[in-house]
C-alpha cells in the first residue's frame, strides 16, 4: 500500500572503508534508501562512473589519493549530470568555499548525521526533478510531433492563433472556411472572421489569453469567411503552444439547427451512462484547469474529494449486478444531492466518487467532508428488495502552489483512502500542504492505536512462503514468516505500509516478540506430528537493545522442547554497522541457545564481505536488486558467484529471494546459491502445507 522509495545510487570516495560505512549508515538512519559503491583510486573511480548508473558522489573534501578538484573535474569532461557533496571534517569557511569553488553542489559535516541526511535529500530530490524535466522535455517533443500529425489528419477544424492571428491552421478548417491553402490565411486575425456584434466579446477573451493564459472553454460566433456564406460555430480554446509559441487553440465546431439538442449532446458526452454524474475524463480536464490556475496565479481556495464506498464488493457480492448497480446509482444520487450547493459530482472510478470544490478553503473542505462521512455513516440504503448498509471515507486533498500537480493530488487522494481503508474505513482526513500534513499526523495516531490494539488482541495473521534447497542435500522442511495485517474488507495490508509506522512508535520489539512466539508455536506442533521443519523469521534492529527477546526465545524453546537450530532470525546488514556491538552480543545469546542467524539484504554495504568478518552471521541472504531480472545482468550473476564463494569459505549457507522464472532458478543453481524462495516457486501461503517432496 505504500510506494516503494526510489533508492539512491551513491558513489563514495573515501580512502579508510570504515569512514564510508559510517556515512552509509547515517543516511540509512534517516529513512534512504541507499545502493552504495566505493573508489579506491582515479581508475576505479572512472569505471564506476561508466559502468553504472550513478546518482550522488559523496568525497573526502580532505583526501589525497582521488582528491576533490579531480573528481569534479573527471564529471565535468563525461558531461554528467550527477551532484558532487564535499565531506568535511568540521565547519569551516574556508573549507566550504573552497569545496564550492572546486566544483561541489554542498558540502556535509562528517559528524552531522541531520545535515547529511538533509543535503542527501535535496541533493538527490533537484536531481530527480532535473531527469524529470528533461524527460518531459522529450516527451514533449514527441508529443508536439504526434499532435502535428494527428491536427493535419484530424477532420475537426483547428486553428493556432497568436496575439490575435492566425499562425497554423488545418486542412479542414481550410476547407470549412473556402482557403485553397494556409499562405491565404496567415497572418489574418481571427477578429476579421468573427461577426463585428461579437468581435468586442472576443476581443476581451484574447486581452485576458494575454495576460493570464487562460480562457473560456468555449464560445458561440458567428463567422463571416470571405468565400463561404456566413456560419454559426462554437469555437473550443484551449492554451497551447505551437512551435514554442504560447498561443490560443481554436476547434470549429459547426452547429445543428437544433442548438437544444446539440447542448444535450454535448452534455451526454461528458457524463458516466451508468450514474449519470460527470465522467472521468471530465474530471480530470477540471482538475487540470484548476492545477493551471494556482500555477499561473498563484490563488488557493479550490479541492478535490474523493469519497469511497467502505467493503463495497464485499456488501454486494450475494446481489445481483443489476441491484449491484443500482446501488452505486443510488450512491452517487445522494451524493451529488448532498454536495450540490459545494461542489460538483463525478465519477471517478469503480466505486469511487470526486467532488470537484473550485471555491473551498481548508475550514470549508473539512467541513464538507464531515457533512459527507455523517450523512452516510452507517446509512441503510434500500433498493428495490434489498437493504444494504453504507459507509464511506472521504479523502480531502487542498490545491495549493505547493502540490500543484494532478498525478500529485491524486497520489496523495488515494493514499489517504487506502490508510483509510486499512483502518476499516468509515473516516474522512483531509490534507492540506500549508498546514504541516495534518491528515497524516491524524492518520499516524490512529495507526498506532490500531496496532496496539492488534497486538493486544491478536490481529496479525501469518503467511508462509517456502525456501526450496537447491542441493537436496538437506531433506528439511524450510519457511519464512511473513506478517499481515488484516483490513475491515478481510484483505491483507503488507508490512511495508504498518511496520514503519510501529517502528516510528516503538512497537516494533513488541511485534518481533509476538511473530518469534508464533514460530515456536509452529516448529512444536510440526515437531509432535514429526516432520521436521526450520522457520525464518524477520526481526528489526529495535529488539537487539535488550534481553527482553533473547529471555521469550530462551523460555519458549525450553518450554515447547524444541531445538533452537529450527529457528532463524534474519537482521538486515544495512543496519547493523551501526549497532555492532548489540548485534554481536545478541548473536552470541542466540548461538548459546542453537538459533541460527541470517543476515538479509546482503550486498548493499559498501564492503559487504568484510562485514562477515565483524558479525558472524550463519546464512547470508542476498539483496533482492542482485536477483531481479538476473539474466539481463551479467554483472549481478558475477557478483553472485562472488558472494557464494566467499560465504563457502566461511562455512556459511546462502539464500536468494524474489526468484521470478526459472532462468533465474539455473543461473542461482550454477552459481553455487543454496536455498532460493519466490513467486515464482510458490506464493505466501496461508498455511503450512507446501509439499516439498515435488
Amino acid at each position: 500500500m505504500s510506494k516503494p522509495e526510489q533508492a539512491l545510487r551513491l558513489l563514495l570516495v573515501e580512502e579508510q572503508l570504515e569512514q564510508a560505512e559510517f556515512l552509509i549508515s547515517h543516511i540509512r538512519n534517516g529513512g534512504i534508501a541507499v545502493r552504495p559503491e566505493r573508489a579506491d583510486d582515479s581508475e576505479h573511480f572512472e569505471q564506476l562512473l561508466d559502468g553504472s548508473r550513478i546518482d550522488l558522489v559523496m568525497v573526502d573534501a580532505a583526501g589525497t589519493l582521488l582528491p576533490l578538484p579531480a573528481v569534479t573535474d573527471i564529471i565535468q569532461r563525461r558531461g554528467k549530470d550527477i551532484p558532487v557533496i564535499a565531506v568535511l571534517a568540521h565547519l569551516d569557511d574556508a573549507g566550504v568555499l573552497n569545496a564550492l569553488a572546486a566544483g561541489a553542489a554542498d558540502t556535509v559535516i562528517r559528524d552531522e548525521p541531520k545535515q547529511i541526511q538533509h543535503v542527501i535529500r535535496q541533493q538527490f530530490h533537484a536531481l530527480l526533478n532535473r531527469r524529470q524535466i528533461r524527460h518531459f522535455e522529450a516527451d514533449l517533443r514527441e508529443s508536439e510531433r504526434r499532435c502535428n500529425n494527428l491536427i493535419e489528419s484530424s477532420r475537426d477544424p483547428i486553428a493556432y492563433i497568436h496575439e490575435g492571428m492566425h499562425i497554423h491552421a488545418n486542412e479542414s478548417y481550410l476547407q470549412m472556411f473556402g482557403y485553397a491553402n494556409f499562405d491565404d490565411l496567415e497572418g489574418m486575425p481571427i477578429l476579421d472572421l468573427i461577426d463585428d456584434s461579437q468581435q468586442k466579446d472576443f476581443k476581451a477573451i484574447l486581452k485576458d489569453f494575454a495576460k493570464t493564459k487562460q480562457c473560456p472553454p468555449s464560445i458561440r460566433v458567428i463567422l463571416h469567411p470571405e468565400k463561404m456564406p456566413p456560419s454559426e460555430v462554437e469555437l473550443e480554446m484551449s492554451p497551447a503552444s505551437y512551435d514554442g509559441e504560447s498561443c490560443l487553440q481554436l476547434v470549429a465546431r459547426p452547429q445543428m439547427a437544433d442548438s437544444r439538442l446539440s447542448e444535450q449532446l454535448k452534455e451526454l458526452k461528458d457524463r458516466d451512462p451508468n450514474t449519470m454524474l460527470f465522467n472521468r475524463k471530465y474530471f480530470m480536464n477540471q482538475l487540470e484547469a484548476m492545477v493551471a490556475k494556482v500555477s499561473s496565479s498563484g490563488s488557493g481556495g479550490q479541492a478535490i474529494l474523493l469519497v469511497e464506498a467502505n467493503q463495497f464488493e464485499m456488501r454486494t457480492k450475494n446481489l445481483d449486478m443489476t441491484v449491484a448497480d443500482q446501488v452505486l446509482v443510488e450512491f452517487a444520487a445522494r451524493l451529488s444531492t448532498l454536495v450540490m450547493n459545494d461542489g460538483i459530482c463525478c465519477h471517478y472510478r469503480d466505486q469511487t466518487l470526486a467532488v470537484i470544490c473550485a471555491e473551498s478553503r481548508y475550514e470549508h473542505t473539512l467541513a464538507l467532508c464531515e457533512k459527507i462521512h455523517v450523512a452516510f455513516d452507517n446509512l441503510l440504503m434500500e433498493v428495490g428488495e434489498n437493504a444494504i448498509t453504507f459507509s464511506v471515507s472521504v479523502a480531502g486533498v487542498q490545491i495549493t502552489e505547493q502540490n500543484a500537480s494532478v498525478p500529485e493530488i491524486l497520489n496523495r487522494g488515494n493514499h489517504l483512502l487506502q490508510s483509510m481503508d486499512g483502518l476499516g474505513g468509515n473516516r474522512f482526513e483531509v490534507f492540506d500542504p500549508g498546514a504541516g500534513e495534518r491528515a497524516d499526523v491524524e492518520l499516524d495516531k490512529a495507526w498506532k492505536d490500531r496496532l496496539e490494539k492488534a497486538l493486544v488482541n491478536g490481529e496479525f495473521i501469518l503467511n508462509y512462503q517456502p525456501i526450496i534447497n537447491l542441493n537436496q542435500d538437506e531433506l528439511i522442511d524450510s519457511y519464512e514468516l511473513l506478517i499481515r495485517l488484516q483490513s475491515a474488507d478481510g484483505e491483507a495490508i503488507l508490512p511495508d505500509h504498518f511496520l514503519p509506522i510501529a517502528q516510528r512508535h516503538g512497537l516494533s520489539d513488541d511485534i518481533d516478540r509476538w511473530v518469534v512466539s508464533q514460530a515456536i508455536s509452529l516448529l512444536a506442533e510440526k515437531q509432535s506430528r514429526n516432520i521436521d521443519t526450520q522457520i525464518f523469521v524477520k526481526i528489526s534492529p529495535e529488539s537487539l537493545q535488550d534481553n527482553t527477546l533473547i529471555d521469550l526465545v530462551a523460555k519458549s524453546l525450553m518450554a515447547n522442547a524444541v531445538e533452537g537450530w529450527r529457528l532463524i532470525l534474519e537482521l538486515p546488514e544495512s543496519q547493523m554497522i551501526t549497532r555492532l556491538k548489540q548485534a554481536q552480543s545478541f548473536k552470541s545469546a542466540m548461538s548459546a541457545l542453537g538459533v541460527r542467524i541470517c543476515l538479509t539484504q546482503f550486498g548493499t554495504s559498501v564492503d559487504s564481505v568484510k562485514m562477515l568478518s565483524h558479525f558472524d552471521a550463519d546464512l547470508i541472504k542476498i539483496d533482492r536488486s542482485f536477483v531481479e531480472d538476473l539474466d539481463k545482468n551479467p554483472d549481478h550473476q558475477a557478483k553472485i558467484r562472488e558472494f557464494v564463494q566467499n560465504a563457502r569459505n566461511l562455512d556459511k549457507s546462502t539464500v536468494a529471494e524474489f526468484v521470478s522464472d526459472a532462468n533465474t532458478v539455473s543461473l542461482l543453481f550454477s552459481a553455487g546459491v543454496d536455498w532460493i524462495q519466490g513467486n515464482f516457486l510458490s506464493p505466501p501461503l496461508t498455511q503450512m502445507n507446501f509439499d516439498f517432496s515435488t
